[in-house]
């Protein structure tokens, strides 16, 4: 029995050393739940904006069993609803949306400023009507590798106050099109997911 053990806890070791084990989700990691974004969508038959949000978040302790080798960012929006003078008087039931977006965390701890980024390039997913709203479903490519991984562990976990920014460009295809549309995105949180 003690054989058996000791043999899982090498196995898990192991695998754990091959990034093949992640944590449990860290729910909002980043205090992105319930921010918004209003996106102005111009005049093209592809109604492109941009976008940007900020968010403030607490420090966090994160228990590791080994030293992680990453950190994974799933993107999240809870609803989107469409404004404006300029929208067409009856709206599009299906929207498709893309977007690429670059996401910075950072802190300013009495030894300085510091930042960790990830970028995401062809987020896709669609927008459906839901009473004066649209849900989203489909999603593709939503998920942001942060690269500067130690940089980012320390900034979760000591120096104070955090903040994120969200920035990004975004395309929608519909027909009519919401050219003149103001585009409202409701964020959810969204996970993070340590790799080990």
């Amino acid at each position: 029995m003690k054989r058996l053990a000791l043999l899982g806890s090498v196995m898990a070791l192991v695998v754990a050393g091959c990034g093949m084990i992640s944590s449990p989700p860290i729910d909002n990691p980043f205090g992105l739940a319930g921010q918004q974004s209003q996106i102005s969508l111009g005049p093209s038959s592809a109604a492109t904006g941009t976008l940007n949000v900020n968010a403030t978040f607490n420090d966090t302790t994160l228990n590791f069993p080994v030293t992680p080798t990453g950190f994974n960012y799933n993107l999240a929006i809870s609803n989107v609803s469409l404004s404006g003078s300029g929208c067409p008087s009856t709206l599009p039931s299906s929207i498709s949306v893309s977007m690429s977006i670059s996401l910075a965390v950072s802190d300013n701890p009495p030894t300085g400023q510091r930042q960790a980024s990830a970028n995401a390039n062809n987020v896709q997913f669609t927008l459906t009507q839901s009473g004066s709203n649209y849900t989203p479903s489909n999603f593709s490519n939503g998920t942001i590798s942060f690269s500067n991984l130690n940089t980012l562990l320390d900034i979760l976990q000591n120096g104070g106050q955090n903040t994120a920014t969200l920035n990004g460009t975004v395309n929608t295809t519909s027909s009519p099109d919401l050219a003149g549309c103001t585009m409202t995105i409701t964020w959810g949180g969204g996970q993070g997911v340590l790799k080990f």
